[in-house]
Protein backbone atom coordinates (compact mmCIF):
# COMPACT_ATOMS: atom_id res chain seq x y z
CA UNK A 1 0.00 0.00 0.00
CA UNK A 2 1.39 3.28 -1.03
CA UNK A 3 0.97 6.33 1.86
CA UNK A 4 0.72 9.44 0.09
CA UNK A 5 3.38 12.02 0.74
CA UNK A 6 2.51 14.89 3.13
CA UNK A 7 2.23 18.70 1.42
CA UNK A 8 6.03 18.88 3.58
CA UNK A 9 7.73 15.80 1.56
CA UNK A 10 6.35 16.90 -1.43
CA UNK A 11 8.09 20.76 -0.67
CA UNK A 12 11.42 19.22 0.23
CA UNK A 13 11.64 15.86 -1.72
CA UNK A 14 10.29 18.25 -5.23
CA UNK A 15 11.89 21.23 -4.50
CA UNK A 16 15.41 20.98 -2.48
CA UNK A 17 15.86 17.20 -4.71
CA UNK A 18 19.07 16.29 -5.73
CA UNK A 19 19.48 18.60 -8.42
CA UNK A 20 18.49 21.67 -6.84
CA UNK A 21 21.96 23.38 -7.11
CA UNK A 22 21.69 22.38 -11.06
CA UNK A 23 18.39 24.88 -11.16
CA UNK A 24 18.61 27.38 -8.71
CA UNK A 25 21.63 29.82 -6.96
CA UNK A 26 20.59 29.45 -3.76
CA UNK A 27 18.22 27.76 -1.29
CA UNK A 28 15.85 31.32 -1.40
CA UNK A 29 15.35 30.73 -4.79
CA UNK A 30 13.81 27.67 -4.09
CA UNK A 31 12.15 28.81 -1.96
CA UNK A 32 10.66 31.51 -4.22
CA UNK A 33 10.23 29.00 -6.96
CA UNK A 34 7.84 27.21 -4.64
CA UNK A 35 6.04 29.84 -3.47
CA UNK A 36 5.26 31.22 -7.72
CA UNK A 37 4.35 27.99 -8.17
CA UNK A 38 2.30 26.80 -5.75
CA UNK A 39 -1.19 27.89 -4.13
CA UNK A 40 -2.32 29.65 -1.04
CA UNK A 41 -3.47 26.23 0.74
CA UNK A 42 -0.88 24.60 0.03
CA UNK A 43 1.92 27.04 1.17
CA UNK A 44 -0.07 27.68 4.27
CA UNK A 45 0.06 23.30 4.78
CA UNK A 46 3.50 23.53 4.34
CA UNK A 47 4.22 26.73 6.71
CA UNK A 48 2.09 24.09 9.21
CA UNK A 49 3.91 21.40 8.91
CA UNK A 50 7.52 23.28 9.26
CA UNK A 51 6.31 24.45 12.65
CA UNK A 52 5.18 21.25 13.25
CA UNK A 53 8.61 19.89 12.46
CA UNK A 54 10.19 22.48 14.51
CA UNK A 55 7.99 21.86 17.43
CA UNK A 56 8.77 18.41 17.55
CA UNK A 57 13.28 19.27 17.23
CA UNK A 58 15.13 17.77 19.52
CA UNK A 59 18.64 18.00 18.41
CA UNK A 60 20.46 18.84 15.09
CA UNK A 61 21.45 15.26 14.10
CA UNK A 62 17.69 13.59 14.30
CA UNK A 63 16.30 17.16 12.55
CA UNK A 64 19.13 15.99 9.74
CA UNK A 65 18.06 12.61 9.54
CA UNK A 66 14.11 13.45 9.64
CA UNK A 67 14.89 15.83 6.73
CA UNK A 68 16.90 13.50 4.70
CA UNK A 69 15.25 10.45 5.10
CA UNK A 70 11.41 11.62 5.78
CA UNK A 71 11.41 14.59 4.06
CA UNK A 72 13.61 13.71 1.04
CA UNK A 73 15.49 17.28 1.40
CA UNK A 74 18.78 17.50 -0.33
CA UNK A 75 19.60 21.26 1.00
CA UNK A 76 22.55 20.72 3.61
CA UNK A 77 21.30 23.84 5.96
CA UNK A 78 24.54 23.91 8.10
CA UNK A 79 27.07 25.26 5.36
CA UNK A 80 24.35 28.33 5.69
CA UNK A 81 22.81 27.88 9.07
CA UNK A 82 23.95 27.53 12.85
CA UNK A 83 20.97 25.35 13.56
CA UNK A 84 17.75 23.17 11.62
CA UNK A 85 15.10 25.62 13.54
CA UNK A 86 16.96 28.94 12.41
CA UNK A 87 16.77 27.90 8.49
CA UNK A 88 13.05 26.67 9.20
CA UNK A 89 11.97 29.55 10.80
CA UNK A 90 13.59 31.41 7.57
CA UNK A 91 11.59 29.36 5.74
CA UNK A 92 8.25 30.18 7.44
CA UNK A 93 9.25 33.87 7.44
CA UNK A 94 9.38 33.35 3.56
CA UNK A 95 5.82 32.47 3.26
CA UNK A 96 5.05 34.83 5.98
CA UNK A 97 5.86 37.96 3.70
CA UNK A 98 4.63 36.06 0.51
CA UNK A 99 1.30 35.40 2.36
CA UNK A 100 1.19 39.25 3.43
CA UNK A 101 1.63 40.58 -0.23
CA UNK A 102 -1.68 38.24 -1.43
Amino acid sequence: MNIPLTELQQFFGAYFNQDWVEDHACADDVIDSFLMDSPTDVICTVRNEILELIDSYTNESELQENLLHKQYCYYYYPNEWASGPLWLHHIVEKFDTHLLKK
